[in-house]
């Protein structure tokens, strides 16, 4: 499974241009909902992204939060980084929603 990630990031890195990509979380008119506003290259890039965090927490097996570097491509129209790090979870949703993986780790 590894490999077949790792031929999508490298498709990705090698067919999205950075320098014309563009990606940023806002919210709706009514600031009820997120959004986001991004071009195709831009949502290629962050699914890029969000692929190598999933192949990092495969590696490390750890709860250390998974920062995303900052890019030019990635632009906060909300004034913030709505999105800064991933939180692993290890565990299935009902697991994780259920809260015993917390009581596990804490």
């Amino acid at each position: 499974m590894s490999n077949s990630i790792q031929s999508v990031i490298t498709f990705l890195e090698e067919t999205n241009d950075p320098r014309v990509a563009y990606f940023s979380y806002s919210v709706d008119d009514t600031g009820d909902y997120g959004a986001i506003r991004a071009n195709k290259e831009g949502l290629r890039l962050y699914a890029m992204e969000l692929l190598k965090k999933s192949m990092e927490m495969e590696r490390r097996q750890d709860s250390f939060p998974l920062a995303f570097s900052p890019s030019e491509w990635m632009v906060s129209d909300a004034g913030y980084d709505l999105i800064a790090y991933v939180q692993p979870q290890y565990g299935s949703r009902d697991v994780i929603l259920s809260g015993v993986v917390d009581k596990l780790t804490s």
